[in-house]
């Protein structure tokens, strides 16, 4: 992927080497939308993630720690692949990160006719630790990273130029993004809410990913 603005060796070994900062989990409109369909339509995806697939979490929540992400991106794979690690979308993409070929092999997954290490849980959190880790240095925004591991890097970037714009729900609610991309953050955030305190909202899960 395209990561836009060039960062030197000395800048991404600093990034590379220090705890990100916690995504904003603030609640806006988009995000009360995507909590009520979790509580309601969407509620067998909260049920699994909290209760059939708590231990996964904890596996790949080290993986994280160790590579300095934050704990609450976890969700995106929840989102992204109902936490099945051999979930495969009609484009291609593949695993709980839901990777395509040639973002995986960036990240130094094994794609050929012999293995697909997207298909592997503890390589494939890996890969998508160093996939956010490299969104976040570019954007310094994780709205706008989770948009990016959503729609590309390159298309984030082209919207930005095109609009001037910077901030995720400005440009959300400008029409500038797709409409997968619009409700992907939100929809992040909103079941990392959920997981962080089930009981809250109506969820009798004990664990979290916070």
């Amino acid at each position: 992927p395209d990561f836009g603005r060039t960062k030197s060796p000395q800048q991404i070994s600093v990034q590379s080497a220090r705890v990100l900062p916690k995504p904003d989990l603030g609640v806006t409109p988009e995000v009360q939308v995507e909590l009520n369909r979790f509580m309601t339509a969407d509620r067998g995806t909260v049920v699994r993630v909290l209760e059939q697939h708590s231990d996964q979490f904890e596996k790949m929540g080290k993986v994280f720690e160790r590579e300095g992400v934050p704990r609450e991106l976890l969700s995106i794979a929840a989102v992204e692949s109902g936490l099945d690690p051999a979930a495969m979308s009609p484009a291609g993409a593949r695993g709980l990160w839901q990777f395509m070929r040639p973002t995986a092999q960036l990240y130094g997954l094994k794609v050929n006719w012999m293995q697909d290490e997207r298909l592997d849980p503890k390589r494939s959190t890996l890969a998508a630790a160093k996939y956010l880790k490299d969104l976040f240095s570019s954007f310094q925004d994780w709205h706008l990273a989770l948009a990016a591991y959503n729609a590309g890097s390159g298309a984030i970037n082209r919207v930005m130029t095109r609009s001037g714009g910077t901030d995720f729900w400005e440009l959300s609610r400008g029409g500038h993004l797709p409409g997968e991309t619009r409700r992907f953050v939100p929809r992040v955030i909103a079941l990392t809410l959920i997981v962080n305190d089930p009981d809250r909202y109506g969820f009798s899960a004990s664990k979290s990913v916070g």
